[in-house]
């Protein structure tokens, strides 16, 4: 009998090493969040955009149920989803969650919001839009799609009227000169204005103080060096213009005015005119 309860013995082992118990030093029930999911024949899981663990953790919550609401009354399965909706820090985060305190979804919400929760204190204020600028290389439109995706993130929501009322007073002179008068109420239409008048300053149509690329500046001040170089070459040629009656190597002389004095002239040859009329 001794003999076969070893064996007995054995052969469970062998049974639960089949069956994956133990495997890396843990069960395999132990490694589920939740234990015993069941998906249906046909599902298909949606793509999420991936949390990092780096933006606003309600907000990746709302749109994950959003996109399972066909099964939001199956607890189990949005548990063991949420995995997939996840990626870096925050996967890392879920696999180490403790199956014994997530019983529900709301479990798990609360214990995600609660851990990223200090992204919530760094989300965008309207504070923030207002001091937003362009930077010197990026155009109208990467610049306006780089403040709508900040201003998202406020809260409350902006309305769309007073979304264009705050970009339009981050812009500079000329373009907050030229729209200010007929400013949009909606922001595409405000966007497709400022585009507009990008195109104008590159074609030459307008000319935008402080921008060298505009072609019309660059005809200015082309026109100005051109004139300065024509009045230099004026300047310095003009003492060769003059008309000598002579033979033109003469034309190379510079023109020297004469100094006249009132001293007397000195007699050189006194002696010799005196010889003379004797």
């Amino acid at each position: 009998m001794d003999e076969f309860q070893d064996q007995f013995a054995e052969l469970q082992k062998e049974i639960k090493a089949l069956r994956g118990k133990e495997l890396f030093g843990r069960d395999v029930n132990d490694m589920c969040l939740v234990p015993d999911v069941r998906m249906p024949a046909k599902f298909k899981l949606p793509e999420f955009e991936k949390y990092k663990g780096s933006s606003c953790p309600q907000t990746h919550l709302v749109m994950y149920v959003r996109k399972m609401s066909m099964y939001t009354n199956d607890q189990r399965m949005l548990i063991h989803c949420f995995q997939d909706s996840l990626t870096g820090a925050a996967l890392r985060w879920y696999m180490g969650l403790d199956s014994s305190q997530i019983k529900t979804f709301n479990d798990l919400g609360e214990a995600f919001i609660k851990h990223f929760k200090y992204n919530l204190d760094n989300v965008p204020d309207r504070d923030q839009l207002r001091s937003m600028q362009q930077r010197e290389k990026e155009t109208f439109r990467e610049y306006a799609q780089r403040w709508r995706e900040i201003a998202a993130q406020v809260v409350p929501p902006m309305e769309e009227k007073e979304m264009t009322k705050v970009f339009l007073k981050t812009l500079d002179t000329f373009y907050y000169e030229r729209m200010i008068a007929s400013a949009p109420t909606d922001f595409t239409d405000m966007v497709n204005m400022g585009v507009r008048l990008e195109e104008a300053v590159r074609e030459g149509r307008l000319v935008r103080e402080g921008s060298s690329s505009s072609s019309g500046a660059k005809r200015y001040g082309g026109f100005m060096k051109k004139k300065e170089e024509e009045t230099n070459a004026v300047s310095y040629n003009h003492p060769r213009r003059i008309n000598y009656p002579y033979h033109s190597q003469h034309q190379h002389i510079a023109a020297v005015t004469p100094v006249i004095t009132s001293a007397p002239v000195q007699d050189q040859y006194p002696q010799q005119r005196t010889n003379r009329f004797q």
